[in-house]
């Protein structure tokens, strides 16, 4: 039996788990036909055009545990402790003791998802009306054990970020389904922190849905470190209605393998969203980075800007897709993806694309691969700077652009301490 072969049936136990929780009847058939519809697929290769510069052969050999329990685990101070509510899932399982999400505003619901789908019709809705999904996708909806779920009332505002602490153990599945619902002009910022205890691989498979209503806005910031063992494989679709804005921040700073998808669907005329990411590669990291933006209305904007710093030989990938459909007149939609690569072994693969089929709109997109600038580094060395100093300056400007996006405040200073740490000799002013 070749590995494709034993990967498709390698997660039966995990399946037989998850059909044996609490849950309505409607999801216990979701979760059979999505499992099997995973089977069916296969793990994607690199002959298919998505995939082909990532490879999941490693992933693919691997096998990861269900856990039995949500099992306890040492959690270590992070970056944005002091300015968000913290909610704990370790191995997809949610940890309500290490979890700090009491006395919110009236008009805030905010519940583990298994609990939500119990108590709440609008939740199994809207699950029930998740669009079909390629192999991995239907793997995290047969397999998934837990996430959260967030329901804005129109108006309401959350007085701070929600910091979702996704802790994996070594040698576990670590599925998590987070599901986001913005009414009428409402506000919140999200965190999604993957981290993972030990230094031992483990599978992070990740989904996430946000339904923003007309005017409501969202900053939401992903933030995957995990080991240098570890696979993550994300995604993220995205649905706006009129007037509603998105903002989307995602940091790769961690695990052997990490993979994002986000895809965003314009759905209301002069809706708008931002998309910003940033790749911290080393050793032989690989950090995938995939979006799709679906112009479907008029007047709808969007902004991209994906960066990379690799050492040694880690590799970034950047697979931007933008679509303006017929009918979606005065579009404007830019993307820029730029990458840094430190030594001659580091890699990066960028392939930006537009697909226009309307007329009176603004469309752009680059891509740029280099060095640190000579003439630059020269400059600061000259203002009598060492060069060590020189070259962790000039790395600091060219990622601090990336989270620059997000308004000013303690979320962004709490994102500029975590970045000083990963950059070497980068420090806070």
């Amino acid at each position: 039996m070749n590995d494709a072969v034993q990967f498709a049936h390698r997660y039966d136990a995990a399946l037989a788990q998850a059909l044996a929780r609490p849950q309505p009847a409607w999801l216990r058939r979701q979760r059979g036909e999505a499992y099997a519809r995973f089977q069916a697929l296969g793990l994607p290769t690199t002959r298919q055009e998505d995939w082909r510069y990532t490879a999941l052969t490693g992933l693919e050999r691997t096998a990861f545990a269900p856990p039995e329990r949500v099992p306890a685990a040492h959690l270590r101070h992070t970056a944005f402790d002091a300015v968000a509510r913290r909610l704990v899932f370790v191995d997809g399982g949610f940890r309500p003791e290490a979890s700090t999400f009491r006395d919110l505003p009236q008009g805030v619901t905010l519940l583990p998802l298994s609990e939500a789908l119990l108590r709440r019709s609008a939740a199994g809705e809207l699950l029930q009306d998740a669009p079909e999904a390629d192999a991995l996708g239907a793997f995290n909806r047969a397999l998934w054990r837990d996430g959260l779920y967030l329901e804005l009332a129109p108006g309401v505002e959350l007085p701070e970020p929600l910091h979702l602490v996704c802790l994996g153990t070594p040698g576990h599945l670590a599925p998590l389904r987070h599901l986001l619902v913005l009414g009428r002009g409402s506000r919140a910022t999200v965190i999604e922190h993957y981290l993972s205890e030990g230094d031992d691989a483990h599978f992070t498979p990740a989904a996430s849905e946000c339904r923003l209503e007309a005017g409501a806005g969202l900053v939401h910031v992903k933030v995957a470190e995990e080991n240098e063992a570890a696979y993550h494989i994300g995604r993220t679709l995205v649905r706006q209605a009129a007037g509603s804005r998105y903002l989307s921040l995602s940091l790769a700073a961690g695990g052997l393998l990490t993979r994002t998808d986000l895809a965003v669907r314009l759905e209301g005329e002069a809706a708008a969203c931002t998309l910003n990411g940033l790749t911290l590669g080393r050793g032989r990291r690989h950090a995938d980075h995939h979006t799709y933006i679906d112009h479907r209305q008029p007047r709808c904007t969007s902004r991209q800007l994906y960066k990379g710093v690799l050492d040694e030989r880690a590799r970034a990938v950047f697979n931007g897709r933008v679509r303006v459909a017929p009918g979606a007149v005065g579009s404007d939609a830019r993307q820029m993806n730029r990458n840094l690569l430190l030594s001659a072994a580091a890699e990066a693969d960028s392939k930006p694309q537009l697909e226009i089929f309307a007329d009176d709109v603004k469309c752009s997109h680059g891509a740029a691969v280099g060095g640190l600038d000579a003439e630059q580094l020269y400059y600061l060395r000259s203002r009598g700077l060492a060069e060590p100093t020189a070259r962790a300056l000039l790395l600091k400007a060219f990622a601090a652009e990336v989270y620059e996006a997000l308004p000013a405040g303690a979320l962004r200073d709490a994102l500029e301490d975590w970045l000083a740490g990963r950059l070497p000799g980068v420090g806070r002013d």
